[in-house]
């Protein structure tokens, strides 16, 4: 299935107005927004500031004497091209009756899409964020005006302009931590030379005055909103992963695509995602002002669903988990857009209102004329009812003070001589909260002492207290990097130093591991370790015990992870594994195990062993088995036997009586066979096959330039319709080579072919209300077409967009983003076009490179595994990574059955 746009809008089904990406009405009037609100009983939502004595607000802070800054930005999302003219304001003089700021004075007036706001103690200046930088900006001559700028920090993504550098906090340890966005790759380099490389997602902390800067966490997709607990513990929101992600220090946290460090991604505190995926601004309640059941509460903002929800935390161990409550605040004016929210002084709640007829980004067309410029409000709740005697409901940690101070003890290098103090207590101070601080120390405090005491805490540390198991799997695996660390581990504590090593990407852990593997091991994942960071010998080793697994399934699966490992360092597997993988394929293709059927074609391609080529023959021709493995070993054929396998692939391609799917697999495939037997045999083809193995052999043949030749010249000879000059992905191919004006005279008579799809559209949405479409079959299609790359309900993989409440956008939506994606496809799901020094080219998209290999999800949602000694060149290219004949790919019941499936999947609130 193709990419759906980055946005994947989840619409609630509310009963006064429905949420779109653009509003449907008119904008409000401060005044009539206010009436549009929703609270529950005893609160009151009060008006802080509006348009015109404020901009667009996007993030805010109070200083320490009680003053609000306010960003704001008429350029966002995009960049100024000119002057910038974004500004900073401070809010002073709250009339402590109805919130309403009685001072509005601008800060700074010059600014580029300025996000993250601190004001600094001396309370005449701020560090702020700017395109591409962070910025201190300084009022020297007291006139409340900044009138110098420093920069602070350089070195960040401007790419996409709409996330970027946010959220900044200033922590008891000195240091601002911040939130690094959407998308761009930075390179930061602070004063004392300290770097930190980030793409999209990531956290990092710096010193207020860019003395240094280092990264804290990696992954996550677009974090947008930063608070901190009583305790100490730091949490971000998260559009397009979870909504509430407390971060451990050096965790990976899922992403679209990126690999984790080896030790797994860490937890989220939300199993749930408010139904939304553009989620920012983020605060925990702490204070007095509300009644006690709102402390440990957890506010959000939801500028999809025009509201602010909430979540009561609860405590499993030291690991908090987000029990959904209703939400706090709600309108029904669909231009409200919540984007940050802070805890006041006064202990109410204060939120920025974007205030826009337009969510952000990419819902439109860029510089869309209906984004509004000028309007924006800043609001409070307060609470206006009877509390009556406030009853600690004894939710959460202890002691909150002694854990900040341990948490210190790691920036004031005198005090780490109480290492061994603290390790004693690690394991004898029972209160998970305690052993948690203890390892956030750990995790910065690395040695080989501490070894043995983590081991010791995972082995009594419950399940479910999954962050602080994280935790100590971090600190362990930092302890040991440390090569003589290894000599504190004991046997009997292999299984949990194994599944650590996989963190530690040392000559010393894939000697560990290999030793590990002696006791009959075949987890994927440990062999590839070996193969990735271990040396021939040990190899050779763990060869030699995958002989005597020949029968076990997972023998073949944990041979192609060696063969992955070797890969990524650009080494070759040991000789001694040729005769061994060659009695595995054959036993694999044997195998009902889909993953050993599948790792059985890839390593006997791989390494091409021709007595595999008659066995993967008859495994392709087998209709019991799989499209996906046949696929993989017609593959493995054009790798083992080039010229017999165009002969055989070209039979199997024109034959008739053959699987549609399967005759389509293997045009692919001899596609890929850059010769010229392969490409005649297509060209031959063009006389026989429908309309869909008609695409894609037009597909292939134009990715080379012999190939785009021999296409062009077939359809002036009449040897093959003009229609497939059409084909999206081959036009596309055509047009950056020598024959762009031949194809256009060659299909001047043709209908365009925008209206070929419209007409395609028109027909699908007008058959499908008379359809009754098999759910059933319908989720069996999803999983077989878009799991590849599609979470659903927890289902499949985070590689493209997640599709949670996909079926909310409609028939009519639904149906465009499947057929036509390229209309709104967001550059992080971009195809990346790879030049092969070998004249291939291939398509797909780029999710991540391990080691000397890149790793690109191709049409078929296949990942091709590209070393780095093969690639000529990398360009990204405009469209979809997808083909653009997805309306044939699937017999009209079957795109029925899988659109039902899809329109069933709806978020109601």
């Amino acid at each position: 299935m193709r990419f759906l746009p980055v946005l994947v809008v989840l619409l609630f089904q509310v009963p006064l107005v429905a949420q779109q990406y653009i509003a449907p009405t008119e904008a409000n009037s401060p005044a009539d927004e206010l009436k549009t609100f929703k609270v529950p009983p005893g609160f009151e939502v009060q008006l802080v500031a509006a348009e015109p004595d404020i901009g667009k607000p996007i993030q805010m802070a109070f200083d320490a004497k009680g003053r609000l800054w306010v960003t704001t930005s008429r350029h966002y999302p995009f960049a100024a091209e000119g002057k910038a003219t974004d500004k900073v304001f401070i809010l002073s003089d709250f009339d402590a009756a109805t919130g309403k700021a009685k001072t509005v004075a601008t800060f700074a007036d010059d600014l580029n899409i300025p996000i993250g706001i601190l004001p600094l103690a001396d309370g005449k200046s701020c560090l702020v964020s700017n395109v591409g930088s962070i910025l201190k900006l300084t009022d020297t001559d007291g006139d409340g005006k900044a009138d110098t700028r420093e920069t602070i920090l350089t070195g960040f993504g401007t790419k996409d302009t709409h996330g970027m550098m946010n959220s900044f906090l200033l922590m008891p340890d000195g240091w601002v931590y911040a939130c690094h966005g959407y998308l761009n790759s930075s390179v930061v380099k602070a004063k004392d030379g300290s770097e930190v490389r980030m793409q999209s997602g990531n956290t990092f902390r710096f010193r207020p005055d860019g003395a240094r800067v280092e990264p804290w966490t990696y992954g996550q997709v677009n974090p947008f909103g930063l608070t901190v607990d009583p305790w100490g513990n730091l949490y971000t929101a998260d559009c397009h992963s979870k909504p509430i992600t407390q971060l451990i220090r050096g965790a990976h946290y899922d992403s679209f695509g990126k690999p984790h460090d080896g030790l797994g991604y860490a937890p989220h505190v939300t199993r749930h995602d408010h139904g939304s995926t553009a989620l920012c601004g983020l605060a925990w309640y702490n204070a007095d002002q509300f009644p006690a059941k709102y402390k440990g509460m957890m506010f959000l903002g939801n500028v999809v669903t025009n509201r602010i929800n909430s979540d009561k935390i609860v405590w499993k161990g030291s690991t908090p988990v987000a029990e959904e409550q209703p939400d706090f605040v709600s309108s029904t004016d669909p231009w409200f857009r919540p984007t940050d929210i802070k805890i006041g002084p006064d202990g109410a709640l204060y939120f920025a209102d974007f205030y826009n007829k337009i969510i952000g980004h990419y819902e439109v067309d860029l510089k869309h004329p209906q984004r509004d410029k000028d309007r924006g409000r800043v609001w409070r709740v307060v609470y206006k009812g009877d509390k009556g005697t406030p009853k600690p409901d004894g939710n959460g940690p202890v002691s909150g003070a002694s854990l900040q101070a341990i948490r210190s003890m790691v920036e004031l290098s005198p005090l780490r001589g109480l290492r061994a103090g603290m390790l004693t207590e690690l394991n004898e101070n029972k209160s998970p909260f305690f052993q948690r601080a203890v390892v956030d120390v750990l995790i910065a405090d690395p040695h080989g002492d501490n070894v043995l005491p983590l081991i010791a805490l995972l082995k009594q540390t419950p399940v479910e207290d999954t962050h602080l198991r994280h935790a100590a799997r971090v600190a362990l695996r930092n302890s040991l990097r440390d090569a003589k660390a290894w000599d504190k581990a004991l046997p009997a504590d292999a299984a949990i130093v194994a599944d650590v090593a996989l963190g530690v990407h040392t000559a010393e852990a894939a000697a560990f591991l290999t030793t590990y593997l002696q006791a009959g091991s075949l987890d994927k994942a440990y062999y590839t370790h070996v193969g990735r960071y271990g040396s021939d010998d040990h190899a050779t080793k763990v060869v030699e015990l995958l002989k005597s697994q020949a029968k076990n399934p997972a023998a073949i699966v944990a041979l192609e992870g060696l063969y992955f490992g070797h890969q990524a360092r650009g080494a070759k597997l040991p000789i001694s594994a040729r005769a061994v993988a060659e009695k595995l394929c054959v036993d694999g293709l044997k195998q009902s195990e889909p993953n050993a059927i599948l790792a059985s074609a890839n390593m006997a391609g791989a390494l091409k062993l021709t007595n595999l080529f008659d066995p993967l023959t008859t495994f392709a021709a087998r209709p019991d088995r799989d499209t996906a493995q046949r696929s993989a070993a017609l593959t493995a054929l054009t790798l083992i036997d080039q010229p017999k396998a165009i002969t055989e692939l070209g039979d199997l391609v024109m034959n008739a009586n053959a699987d549609v799917a399967l005759r389509d697999q293997a045009a692919m495939a001899l596609g890929k066979v850059n010769q010229p037997a392969a490409h005649e045999t297509l060209l031959r083809a063009f006389a026989v096959v429908p309309t869909r193995i008609a695409n894609t052999i037009s597909t292939v043949l134009t990715t080379t330039p012999n190939g785009a030749k021999l296409l062009v010249e077939a359809v002036k000879q009449g040897k093959a319709s003009p229609t497939v000059l059409q084909v999206k992905a081959a036009r596309t191919n055509l047009a950056n080579g020598p024959y762009a004006k031949v194809v256009d005279e060659l299909t001047a008579n043709l209908p365009h072919e925008e209206t070929n799809l419209a007409a395609v559209i028109q027909a699908r949405t007008a058959s499908y209300p008379k359809a009754k479409p098999d759910l059933v079959a319908g989720k069996v299609l999803y999983t077989k077409h878009c799991a590849v790359c599609h979470q659903l309900a927890n289902e499949g993989a985070k590689v493209g967009p997640q599709l949670d409440g996909i079926g909310n956008r409609g028939l009519d939506r639904l149906m465009e983003d499947i057929l036509t994606p390229n209309r709104n496809v967001d550059a992080a799901f971009r195809a990346t076009t790879i030049n092969l020094l070998d004249g291939r080219t291939l398509t797909g998209l780029l999710i991540r490179e391990e080691g000397q290999v890149s790793i690109l999800v191709d049409f078929t949602g296949k990942e091709q595994r590209l070393e780095a000694k093969d690639i000529d060149k990398k360009q990204l290219s405009t469209l979809s990574p997808m083909p653009a004949n997805f309306d044939t790919a699937l017999t009209d019941p079957e795109f029925r059955n899988l659109m039902g499936y899809l329109l069933e999947q709806r978020v109601q609130k």
